[in-house]
């Protein structure tokens, strides 16, 4: 197990185990399999992949990603060396909330590390809450190219549609509307700490990446978040 501290820079400790049961309830719901090469989006201290381990098949591949150090390093010393399998790379991004540092590489112009068509299933839990349109643009298209024809992606999300006081999430009914009316932040001082969307300007950024619609969305409630599935 990582240490208390590592567990709550991904969320509350206290949930970190629930939190990635429920994250594989719902990808297994999506589709998943465990013959799936499998990319996880900003994969932190390995609060999903920890499960994942003992899911996939020793033949499938898992690659991961983030940008806090300490938290690949975790990854790398503690679950590689016993599932060779599971690789984790280190992408430092500036983000206001997590790497708030404008000399590092913004997110709207960062290209995955892996080559086109290399997975059958990505996940992206708690990402797109924390990034503005231009980088949640360049993610859906970065989803779309590293995907296999008929690859699956699950992603998570802040949504709304209407008035923001209406949404049954207190982090969204508190966010701020931006101008153009198409994303909220929960705080102007640190956007990136909680981001919403538009329902419909998701979907159809979604649709101009070329991937479709899995199903219905799947609305969270209070603090659990909005599923879009999507596949290639």
């Amino acid at each position: 197990m990582p240490s208390d501290v590592l567990q709550a820079r991904v969320g509350p400790a206290p949930a970190f185990h629930d939190v990635a049961l429920t994250t594989m309830g719902r990808m297994n719901m999506a589709g998943l399999r465990p013959d799936h090469d499998i990319l996880d989006i900003g994969c932190g201290v390995g609060r999903t992949a920890r499960y994942l381990c003992d899911y996939m098949d020793a033949g499938a591949r898992y690659e991961g990603f983030d940008i806090m150090e300490e938290m690949i390093v975790w990854c790398q010393e503690n679950i590689t060396p016993r599932f060779p399998n599971f690789h984790f790379t280190y992408t430092p991004l500036s983000n206001t909330s997590y790497r708030p540092d404008r000399r590092l590489p913004s997110a709207s112009q960062f290209e995955f590390p892996y080559p086109d068509g290399s997975f059958d299933f990505a996940f992206a839990h708690s990402v797109f809450t924390h990034l503005p349109p231009d980088a949640t643009i360049n993610y859906l298209h970065e989803l779309q190219r590293v995907l296999r024809p008929g690859g699956i992606a699950y992603t998570t999300w802040f949504l709304f549609d209407g008035d923001l006081s209406a949404s049954p999430k207190t982090m969204v009914s508190e966010m701020t509307l931006d101008g153009s009316g198409l994303f909220a932040v929960h705080n102007p001082e640190v956007p990136d700490n909680a981001v919403g969307y538009r329902e419909d300007y998701v979907l159809d950024e979604i649709a101009k990446c070329g991937l479709t619609v899995s199903g219905p969305v799947h609305y969270g409630f209070e603090r659990m978040q909005d599923v879009v599935v999507v596949v290639k």
